[in-house]
């Protein structure tokens, strides 16, 4: 997020910027005191709530702010860069739009917590700290850049033909012609077509996968299978639900236990659809990744 701000208008006791509102809260703002002003980067302490019925009073901050030590211009930006991969946010300014400067250390943002259920929400604020009326602030060209709004995720390669891999060992998800099964194989042991699948749309984001002979992966039992349908469309045990993970990476449900196709990692062999749900490391055979080839 970053704003334009003017501080002409703010009077003593004055404090403008852009904010961070969780709990704690923090901000980037120009503070002014007496005839100067002042940069700074404010952490607030963590604060409590009260019983239901009403809310206790917040503690009085005790964090000392990080002041910078250029008096800063009366036509400053101000900038938040959070990324919510590291759960770090780094406050910055610039006197002209273009170049930025971090101003204090990156900050941990908070992460889920009891007292307002809620993730942080940028703010525009002007407040004065003497009980006095005070002056403005005039702020504009506020943007947000949002790279990964959707997150790292890719639309479904509906009609194309795509490799897997499991993002456990890197190895390929493959089809055994002569035992009519879905194996994972080492990424040196790949062969002509036999890890080459088509997605076929099935609707609500439900797909099967055709193998290059023509057979439908199928996951009727345990260890998935590779099945001529003839002209027969997908059943449930040929349908999966394709789902997507924050990181890029995929999972597929079958529709008949409603578990994920799985590897065993670091040994290729037969294919599973017992698995419950992802690895937090994403190593846990379940979790591939995809590249179109056609």
């Amino acid at each position: 997020m970053t704003v334009e701000l003017d501080t002409a208008g703010l009077k003593d006791g004055d404090v403008a910027g852009l904010g961070l509102l969780c709990n704690p809260y923090t901000w980037i703002g120009v503070v002014k005191s007496g005839d100067s002003t002042s940069l700074q980067m404010f952490v607030a302490p963590s604060g409590g709530r009260g019983r239901r019925g009403g809310a206790a009073a917040a503690p009085a901050p005790t964090n000392a702010p990080t002041i910078a030590s250029v008096t800063p211009p009366n036509h400053i930006w101000l900038r938040i860069h959070c990324n919510f991969d590291t759960d770090q946010a780094i406050f910055s300014w610039s006197a002209d739009g273009k170049e930025f400067t971090p101003l204090g250390n990156p900050w941990s943002i908070p992460g889920f917590q009891l007292q307002t259920f809620q993730g942080v929400r940028p703010s525009l604020f002007n407040f004065n700290t003497t009980d006095q009326p005070g002056g403005y602030a005039d702020f504009d060209n506020y943007t947000v850049v949002e790279p990964r709004a959707r997150g790292i995720e890719r639309e479904v390669p509906i009609g194309k033909t795509i490799t897997m891999t499991s993002g456990a060992d890197g190895s390929f998800l493959a089809a055994d012609t002569q035992n009519s099964s879905l194996i994972n194989v080492a990424a040196d042991a790949v062969s002509g077509k036999n890890a080459q699948f088509q997605v076929v749309d099935l609707g609500k984001g439900r797909v099967a996968l055709k193998a290059a002979g023509g057979r439908f992966v199928s996951a009727a039992v345990e260890n998935v299978s590779l099945k001529d349908l003839a002209a027969g469309k997908p059943g449930d045990a040929e349908t999966f639900q394709w789902i997507n993970l924050m990181r890029g990476d995929t999972m597929l449900m079958s529709l008949v236990n409603h578990q994920y196709l799985a590897t065993k990692p670091n040994a290729p062999g037969p294919v599973t659809a017992n698995t419950t749900g992802p690895n937090p490391a994403r190593k846990g055979g379940a979790e591939f990744r995809w590249k179109v080839v056609e």
